[in-house]
């Protein structure tokens, strides 16, 4: 086996972050700024293209898996070992902070203004149905199978509570499986994670999108490919992909999103598809992180956008705080004597744009200001140079 590649950093991916991060809002803006219109077109584009926003959500996983695993795996090969310790701290360095400011705001904060919300105000901020345990503890996506979607700021969370899971046991099995094992175990997982899809979840679209064992797919399938990318002869092969074929591989992926909607059209035979469609564009997003990171013959490389990559990363804090966002601006109009109640379309434009730059803004502030604080203090853990 060929040294793993001597960088830490893959510079498209901070762009890839954030087109991620943009359609998850684009989906969010469409639902929480009370926006709606009965013209067939604007039906026609929520249910084909906005509805399918929590797919950002799955790339962010795929993404993820590949990242942990790749530098868990560039540790134990530069240094024979990994520092489970360390690794931890830098985890809890980088999420805890931001995720708990976030969760006391949506739990101890915001509900003190829902006396001051009008009946028809767009967004769900009661706590009454929700379990505050789950989010003290990174279970938040438990509290949705159980007491379904009710508090907004905190449900975007449910998806760092599955990452936390996640990195809770997979250093260890980095750590400590030998290395010839560590891809049969990633595809037994992602066979796992089918089985419990087919057997388990009895097509319950909160199972198969929320339950830790369901999406674990999509961080196994990205540990699959930074094993991959350990192994000169694999990206010798993507590098040499033409660019033809990826485009087409692009077109095939992007087309198939709006028709996994209705997989629930084919009857008897709806939960064999729902079980392996995850697989399907777990395996498409592996494919863009490996083309964007490695392919010679790319039709554009998303670095390319100056801007967009270097806002990637701050779309961690653009994730936790744009529903809060949402939330001050329509508190704000409401205050100032606006009808929240049946805006026009020029009016829901206007908003979402102003969401999305006063969510930058936000995400940019809290970055240098609140979470450098603890950012600074990850180099004391770091236990290799890239």
């Amino acid at each position: 086996m060929k040294p793993l590649s001597t960088t830490n950093y893959f510079p498209n991916l901070d762009g890839l972050r954030f087109f991620a991060f943009f359609v998850v809002f684009i989906n969010h803006a469409s639902i929480c700024l009370g926006y709606y219109s009965p013209n067939k077109n604007f039906v026609f584009i929520r249910d084909n293209f906005l509805k399918n926003g929590d797919i950002g959500v799955s790339f962010f996983f795929v993404l993820s898996g590949f990242l942990i695993t790749y530098l868990l795996l560039k540790e134990k090969e530069t240094l024979g070992k990994i520092n489970i310790k360390h690794f931890y701290i830098r985890r809890v360095l980088r999420i805890f902070p931001l995720y708990y400011f976030v969760v006391v705001l949506g739990l101890y904060v915001i509900p003190m203004l829902n006396n001051h919300l009008p009946i028809n105000f767009p967004m769900n901020t009661s706590i009454t149905h929700l379990n505050p345990y789950y989010y003290l503890t990174f279970t938040g996506n438990f509290d949705y199978l159980k007491n379904g979607i009710s508090n907004v700021f905190l449900g975007v969370l449910w998806s760092v509570s599955v990452e936390e899971q996640f990195y809770l046991f997979w250093c260890p099995l980095i750590a400590f499986l030998p290395r010839k094992y560590l891809m049969p175990t990633f595809i037994f997982i992602i066979i796992g994670s089918i089985g419990f899809r087919y057997f388990y979840s009895d097509g319950k679209a909160m199972i198969l999108k929320f339950h830790s064992l369901s999406v674990v797919t999509y961080l196994a399938m990205g540990a699959v490919i930074a094993h991959l990318s350990t192994k000169e002869k694999i990206i010798s092969k993507i590098k040499t992909i033409p660019k033809y074929l990826i485009v087409i591989i692009y077109i095939i992926g992007i087309v198939s999103i709006p028709f996994r909607l209705y997989t629930w059209k084919l009857g008897v035979h709806y939960i064999l598809v729902a079980s392996f469609i995850p697989v399907f564009f777990a395996a498409f997003f592996a494919f863009i992180i490996m083309e964007q990171n490695f392919a010679a013959h790319s039709f554009y490389k998303i670095s390319g956008f100056k801007f967009i990559s270097s806002m990637g990363k701050y779309t961690y804090g653009m994730y936790c705080y744009h529903m809060m966002v949402f939330f001050g601006i329509l508190f704000g109009l409401h205050l100032l004597g606006v009808n929240l109640y049946g805006m026009s379309k020029f009016a829901f434009v206007s908003l979402a744009i102003t969401s999305f730059f006063a969510t930058c803004l936000v995400s940019v502030l809290s970055y240098h200001y609140f979470e450098m604080l603890f950012l600074k203090l990850k180099g004391r853990f770091s236990s290799f140079e890239g």
